[in-house]
C-alpha cells in the first residue's frame, strides 16, 4: 500500500514539475491562445490541419515527454483533458483553447500596451490551475491503472 502511495506521489510531483518546466520553456511560443472562433474554423483547427493545437494536445506532449522535460508517463497522455477540463471549469472557458504551436501571435500589439482582442494570454494563475489539473490527471491515470 505504501509503495502505491509513494509511486503515485512521485508521478504527481514529476508531472507538476514537468508542466512547470514545459510551460516555462514553451511559454515564449505557447502563452497566447485564440478565443471567439468561428465554428467552422474551430473545427478545422481542432482536426490538426494548422499551427493551432488544442491545449490538451500540448498537455499530452508534456505528460508523455521523458523527464526532465516531461512527466515520462506516455500511458497517461490521454488524461491531459482532465487538466484542461479543470482549467476550463476554474476560468469559465466554454471551449478548449487552441494554442499557436509555431510562434507567439499578437505580441507586437500587446507589448505596445494595445489590447489584442482575438487573443487571450496564459498568466501565472492559469499555469497554477493547469499544474493542479495535471496532478489530478496523473492521479486519475495512476488510480485507473491500479498503481
Amino acid at each position: 500500500m505504501a509503495h502505491h502511495i509513494w509511486r503515485r506521489s512521485l508521478a504527481v510531483a514529476a508531472g507538476t514539475a514537468a508542466l512547470t518546466v514545459g510551460a516555462a520553456t514553451a511559454a515564449s511560443a505557447h502563452h497566447c491562445y485564440k478565443v471567439d472562433w468561428n465554428p467552422n474554423a474551430y473545427a478545422n483547427h481542432m482536426s490538426g490541419n494548422t499551427a493551432w493545437m488544442p491545449l490538451s494536445s500540448m498537455g499530452a506532449m508534456i505528460i508523455s515527454a521523458p523527464a526532465p522535460d516531461g512527466a515520462g508517463l506516455p500511458q497517461c497522455a490521454s488524461y491531459a483533458s482532465v487538466a484542461v477540463d479543470h482549467w476550463m471549469a476554474e476560468t469559465g472557458a466554454t471551449s478548449e483553447p487552441l494554442i499557436h504551436s509555431r510562434a507567439t501571435v499578437g505580441s507586437g500589439a500587446a507589448y505596445q500596451g494595445k489590447t489584442v482582442k482575438p487573443f487571450a494570454y496564459l498568466q501565472d494563475s492559469d499555469y497554477a490551475i493547469l499544474e493542479e489539473g495535471l496532478g489530478m490527471a496523473i492521479d486519475q491515470c495512476m488510480a485507473d491503472q491500479g498503481a
